[in-house]
C-alpha cells in the first residue's frame, strides 16, 4: 500500500532536500560530564561563524536506541552502517568510554579511514596503551588523522580539528540517500507531516520501500531517524503515533525552502499527497497516489 507513497516522497520531496553540509559523528565525554572538550568543540562548531558547514551528530543521536531498544542490534554492524554515512568521526580523547569507542572505530577497516582522534598534548610522549594500541595502528596504516592539542585551550584545536577533517572528507566517500542512517531522518520528516499521527512499523515499511533494503537494515535506518528526530524535538511520541512538534514543523519548512521566496519542491505534490492521505483516513479510500 506504501510503495508508491513512499516512492513520491522520496523522489518528489526528500531528494530535493540538497545538503552540502559536512557529516561529523562527535564522540568523547558523555554529556553528563560538564564542559567536556567534546561539548566546546561542538559549541565552537555550531557557532554562527561554522553552523552553515557541519552537521553533527552524537553516539546517543543513533546508538542508544538500537543498541537498547527491542532490536538489539549489534555494534559491528552499526559501526558499518555509519562509517558509510558519515564524512568524519571526530573523536576526543577524553573519557574511558571514549578510549574503548578509540579501540573498536580504529579496528573496524571502513571507520577507521574517517577517524580524527583528538588527543591531549601533555600525553604525546607517555607510554601508554592508546599510544602503542590505536594510535600506532593509525599511523602504521597511514590512516585517519591524530590531533594533538591543549584540552585548557580548545578553541586553538579548532582550526587543526577543521584541516583534519578536510583531508578525510578529501580522501573518501559516504552513501547518499535514505540508505544513509544520519540522513534517513529527512526522509522520515516529511512521511510524519503527511501522515501524523504514524506508527513507528509505518516508518519502518516506509524506508524500507523507499530505501530498498532489507527489513532489519530498515529497522536500523528508521530508528536512527526517529532518535535524532525526537533528539532535536522535532517528534513527538503520542498514543496514537509519532507527530511534529512546532520546532519540526518549522524544520521540515527551512528543509523545502531556498531563500526566502524559491521553494525545493512543488507545492502542488504535497497537495495531493496531502489529499490522498486525507481521502483514505477519513473516506476509507486506497491510498491512491
Amino acid at each position: 500500500m506504501f510503495e508508491k507513497f513512499a516512492k513520491r516522497v522520496h523522489d518528489e520531496v526528500y531528494k530535493t532536500f540538497h545538503t552540502y553540509k559536512t557529516t561529523l559523528f562527535l564522540c568523547g565525554a558523555g554529556k553528563a560530564t560538564g564542559n567536556s572538550v567534546r561539548e566546546q568543540i561542538a559549541t565552537h562548531l555550531s557557532s554562527s561563524w561554522f553552523s552553515y558547514q557541519y552537521d553533527m551528530f552524537y553516539p546517543e543521536d543513533l546508538f542508544d536506541e538500537l543498541l537498547l531498544g527491542p532490536g538489539h542490534h549489534d555494534l559491528l554492524s552499526l559501526e558499518n552502517i555509519l562509517a558509510d554515512s558519515v564524512d568524519a568521526v571526530v573523536l576526543v580523547i577524553e573519557s574511558y568510554g571514549a578510549v574503548a569507542e578509540l579501540g573498536a572505530f580504529a579496528s573496524n577497516d571502513k571507520l577507521r579511514k574517517k577517524l580524527a582522534c583528538v588527543v591531549d598534548a601533555k600525553y604525546k610522549r607517555r607510554k601508554s596503551f592508546i599510544q602503542y594500541g590505536p594510535l600506532r595502528l593509525l599511523r602504521d596504516k597511514k590512516e585517519g588523522e591524530i590531533i594533538y592539542g591543549d584540552f585548557s585551550h580548545v578553541g586553538r584545536m579548532i582550526e587543526p580539528i577543521r584541516s583534519a577533517v578536510s583531508r578525510i572528507r578529501r580522501s573518501t566517500t559516504k552513501t547518499a540517500g535514505v540508505t544513509n542512517v544520519v540522513q534517513a531522518h529527512h526522509f522520515v520528516l516529511p512521511c510524519i507531516f503527511l501522515l501524523e499521527p504514524v506508527t513507528r512499523e509505518t516508518l519502518i515499511t516506509l524506508v524500507k520501500n523507499a530505501s530498498g533494503c532489507d527489513p532489519s537494515t530498515s529497522a536500523v535506518l528508521a530508528t536512527g531517524a526517529i532518535s535524532i528526530l525526537t533528539k532535536k524535538r522535532e517528534v513527538v511520541l503520542t498514543a496514537s503515533g509519532y507527530k511534529l512538534t512546532q520546532t519540526g514543523l518549522n524544520r521540515f519548512v527551512s528543509l523545502g525552502r531556498r531563500g526566502w521566496t524559491r521553494r525545493t519542491y512543488k507545492m502542488n505534490i504535497m497537495d495531493e499527497l496531502r489529499v490522498a492521505v486525507l481521502n483514505w483516513r477519513c473516506r476509507n479510500k486506497k491510498l491512491v497516489i
